[in-house]
């Protein structure tokens, strides 16, 4: 078993994109629906690729990864680009709201924590996101297992369809399910069951 997961070796390496640049595809669709001036949080923030765009926007952006190395890679990109976020590291167990949030983004990571800890990390989101405001979640799925190099740090894939269910009381405002591949440095290939959502919470 590896000793770490792979993304860890290339959020080390200041030359390389671990995963992609700029915004995911669900944020940089739908940004122009959330609020102006929002307060954001980005759960799981990695190399800061939608912390980065959001704050660029307007917004301000509290940012939190487990790895150090994530983190401060993205505080070098922030500062070079001159964006603040307020960048700093954390585990998703141990965060605690301090405020609410007008947007709550969180991409690859949810499906990370045993099912436990992210489904309470779920319920704390909703209530910690105002009215009127928007969680924005990409999560992977059981309709593909976990790649090899994945599994050992991946204890919680969701059941298709489970992710938009506890959102129910909550608008829907975008859902897509299927499968993707993607490519990473060091000819990393994997292939993917994903879920993304993005609700409004109404009430």
């Amino acid at each position: 078993m590896q000793e770490r997961p792979f993304w860890e070796q290339f959020y080390a390496d200041m030359d390389v994109s671990t995963f992609s640049k700029g915004p995911t595809v669900d944020v940089n669709e739908f940004c122009n629906i959330f609020p102006r001036s929002a307060q954001v949080l980005d759960v799981g923030c990695g190399e800061g690729r939608n912390s980065i765009f959001m704050a660029k926007r307007g917004n301000t952006v509290d940012a939190f990864d487990i790895s150090e190395n994530g983190i401060e890679k993205a505080k070098k990109i922030a500062g070079e680009m001159g964006v603040q976020v307020n960048f700093f590291c954390c585990d998703l167990e141990k965060f605690v709201f301090e405020k609410e949030y007008d947007v709550i983004l969180s991409h690859g990571v949810l499906h990370l924590p045993y099912k436990d800890v992210r489904d309470k990390f779920i319920t704390k989101m909703q209530e910690n996101t105002k009215i009127g405001g928007y969680n924005v979640i990409g999560i992977f799925t059981n309709r593909l297992p976990a790649t090899p190099d994945n599994a050992p740090y991946t204890h919680g894939l969701f059941d298709v369809s489970e992710l938009p269910k506890k959102y129910k009381d909550w608008e829907i405002i975008h859902h897509h399910e299927g499968t993707f591949t993607d490519s990473h440095p060091g000819d990393i290939h994997h292939e993917h069951a994903f879920e993304r959502i993005i609700a409004k919470r109404t009430v």
